[in-house]
């Protein structure tokens, strides 16, 4: 894990300083201050932890949802902060009912947008952190797990579509990863992506 997030440390900085020329994180995103509400899929990367240890082989994919705000930083850099809430399916033979993996957490990330005009791109990278809550069987009974706190990485990309004065419409995806830690169990290793659409107002 140390060794892919010290990659990523070093590669988000040089691609936002690379592409600042071209861009403009305060000014071309909806006016110095924009709120945005998105809504998507969250799709799992590979294995949870192996069945072994008590853990499911895999999530599926699920619904995701997350809102925040970007706001002026420095010269072309924007940041945002948010929430966002991912849900990653569950087997019935694992979790009770079909219940999903339930991830929650803050977003704090250094955010890029085109200047101004109809369709605009933005690129942005930062922190994430991880709570998650699950319902899994356990010989045979039902067991609540709730994790500690953990956290990760996550960068994305996409585009800002103007669909009026100040509000826009925000196809993109996110790369996200990161250890969440258990008390009595294995930590669990998260790689997923994110589909989604945002609605981002300006004011």
């Amino acid at each position: 894990m140390h060794g892919t997030v010290n990659r990523w440390l070093g590669i988000v900085p040089i691609l936002l300083l690379l592409l600042s020329a071209g861009f403009d994180g305060a000014e071309g995103q909806e006016g110095p201050y924009a709120f945005q509400i998105r809504g998507g899929i969250t799709q799992p990367l590979g294995d949870f932890l192996d069945e072994s240890v008590g853990w499911e082989e895999k999530g599926g994919a699920g619904p995701s949802l997350s809102m925040g705000f970007t706001f002026p930083l420095y010269w072309h850099i924007g940041g945002l902060v948010g929430f966002s809430e991912h849900r990653f399916s569950c087997d019935e033979d694992v979790c009770p009912e079909g219940k999903d993996w339930i991830s929650t957490g803050f977003d704090i990330a250094i955010r890029i947008a085109g200047k101004r005009g109809p369709i605009r791109p933005w690129i942005q990278g930062g922190f994430h952190t991880h709570r998650i809550q699950v319902k899994i069987l356990e010989e045979g009974s039902s067991r609540k797990l709730n994790s500690e706190g953990g956290g990760g990485l996550e960068a994305g990309l996409g585009l800002l579509v103007q669909v009026g004065e100040r509000t826009s419409l925000s196809p993109g995806v996110r790369y996200g990863l990161g250890n969440v830690p258990f008390a009595d169990h294995p930590t669990l290793d998260l790689r997923f992506l994110v589909f989604d659409v945002g609605l981002v107002i300006g004011f």
